[in-house]
């Protein structure tokens, strides 16, 4: 249905001359070429998440990927419409492989569940009275897609065959620990964790750094456009003054602020992590993409709010990632 309705559509445009709008027109079909990629999503969405849900009763790491597959394409896809070049939305049209990749992946699901609701059928059939099939054939198929699709009936059913075939309970399997590395997670934690903070860091300064170096006239990259970078160090310092423990108010000691003070501090530091981002948002599309000015690069907009992006995400590792019970 839906590939027929495209080829519809792009009949009766060829039929009719009208042509997708161009990027740099005007706002009504600028505005047109972006609803029409975010109107196109909302009606495959539907069709694709049932699919999904089906497929991931059976092959939950099959459906996974697919769907990663899927849900990437469509930032292809609206970026093409973007651009104001149509034809560039065909670079997400590898999203396909996803959504008829569950719609098979549902097909057999359903064929196997037919199959097996069709076994106990007759099964009735040749056990039961013909005046008690019916009821027995209502029962037993209840009794049997409740099971399929409870999570502990279907993990205690593969459990005994040795395989797990849900997505709920598809990692119990897996043991980290009998790999011959034999590496301890729990006694690195901190050192990942501290890394991976510092890698985050790191990148944020390093991307709006670049765009500084690449963009020094102030017309190209305002320099107030730095305060956001600035005020999401504050608040990754802030973040990470005060420990997890003074927070709960498990810590021994109070320190000057109490637990109170720390709920608050902690409060203001993620107030301050949390406005930067939005103000980088808003840097980015008033600044750099809803603007008069068609000559500006849109990178610095970019690497505004990637950097407060990394620098938030980072401080949430640094604080969340680490446990505190390794410092006793």
């Amino acid at each position: 249905m839906l590939m027929y309705l495209g080829v519809q559509v792009g009949s009766a445009r060829k039929k009719y001359g009208v042509k997708y709008p161009s990027m740099y027109s005007d706002k009504e079909q600028v505005f047109n070429c972006i609803q029409r990629a975010h109107q196109n999503t909302l009606e495959v969405y539907p069709q694709w998440l049932v699919f999904q849900t089906i497929a991931a009763l059976e092959y939950p790491i099959a459906a996974s990927l697919l769907g990663v597959i899927w849900v990437s394409s469509r930032f292809s896809y609206a970026w093409g419409y973007y651009t104001g070049d149509p034809a560039k939305r065909m670079r997400g049209a590898y999203g396909y492989i996803g959504l008829f990749g569950v719609i098979l992946l549902s097909i057999s699901v359903a064929l196997k569940l037919l199959g097996d609701v069709l076994s106990q059928w007759r099964l009735c059939r040749a056990h039961c009275a013909c005046a008690a099939q019916s009821h027995c054939l209502r029962r037993k198929t209840a009794e049997y897609i409740s099971t399929y699709c409870e999570p502990q009936e279907k993990l205690k059913k593969s459990a005994g065959s040795g395989q797990i075939g849900s997505m709920s309970g598809f990692l119990d399997g897996i043991r980290c620990g009998d790999c011959e590395c034999n590496v301890d997670w729990g006694e690195k934690r901190n050192t990942i964790a501290s890394i991976a903070a510092g890698v985050l860091f790191f990148t944020g300064w390093w991307i709006i750094i670049d765009a500084a170096i690449m963009y020094p006239k102030e017309e190209q990259f305002h320099h107030a456009y730095h305060t956001c970078g600035v005020i999401a160090t504050i608040a990754f310092l802030m973040i990470n003054a005060v420990s997890n423990g003074q927070v709960r108010g498990d810590s021994y000691s109070e320190g000057c602020l109490g637990q109170t003070g720390a709920r608050i501090w902690l409060f203001i530091g993620f107030m301050l992590a949390f406005g930067s981002l939005i103000a980088s948002m808003w840097i980015l599309f008033g600044g750099f993409v809803v603007t008069d000015h068609k000559e500006l690069s849109v990178y610095p907009g970019i690497a505004v709010f990637f950097q407060n992006a990394f620098i938030f995400f980072g401080g949430l590792v640094f604080k969340f990632g680490r446990t505190e019970d390794l410092w006793q």
